[in-house]
């Protein structure tokens, strides 16, 4: 079964991670995007991680994992290398309710960490359930070849349409056909009209 794609700000939400290698890495870069609080424990860490701790943007505690590391956590992700401590930690996190990604071990995962295409506002997640994180490398790379980085402008833009059409479109029908125009019109186009080009051609294909 599918894991449904719950989308959560994360923002100043205290994250931890433990372990201090490459695949540990891989994972505090994706979410420094969202700005957590990311709280890394790991008994060595690599140069990268010291660095981004030298740089304040993560806090690291090189040292084996306690199990009191995990208080005050909203979410955890546990990528030691070691099964024994994942499942350990993923353990902890299940009797606390704590949301657990356990590496590499789908079977200790509470949620799992998505392939990620993110342009401004526009984030899409590819889980493949743990079986097969390959696939969802492929089809991230797809999405973005084909999507050419103007998702985060058309997303911006259809947001100012959206603000028009609810202030000025009387019917929810006449609504859901003028932003459907909209969005044609974006993806079609060669350069992406303005806020003001956009809602003027609306008008016109009335």
């Amino acid at each position: 079964m599918p894991y449904f794609p719950f989308f959560a700000n994360i923002e100043n939400m205290p994250c931890l991670v433990v372990g201090g290698g490459q695949v540990a890495l891989r994972k505090i870069e994706k979410l420094l995007d969202f700005s957590p609080i990311i709280k890394v424990v790991a008994s060595k860490a690599c140069g990268e991680i010291r660095e981004l701790a030298d740089r304040g943007m993560i806090t690291l505690f090189e040292r084996a994992f306690k199990d009191s590391d995990i208080d005050g956590s909203t979410f955890v992700i546990t990528a030691t290398g070691d099964r024994g401590v994942n499942r350990h930690i993923s353990q902890l996190c299940r009797q606390r309710h704590i949301p657990c990604n356990a590496v590499d071990d789908p079977e200790s995962c509470t949620f799992f960490f998505p392939a990620i295409v993110t342009e401004g506002d526009v984030c899409i997640g590819i889980s493949t359930g743990g079986k097969s994180p390959t696939l969802a490398s492929h089809l991230r790379k797809t999405i973005q070849s084909q999507t050419e980085g103007r998702l985060g402008d058309i997303c911006n833009v259809m947001g100012k349409v959206r603000d028009y059409a609810l202030e000025n479109i009387s019917t929810e029908q006449a609504r859901k056909k003028a932003m459907a125009e909209a969005l044609k019109i974006c993806l079609e186009s060669d350069v992406l009209p303005t806020e003001e080009q956009l809602i003027e051609m609306i008008k016109e294909r009335k």
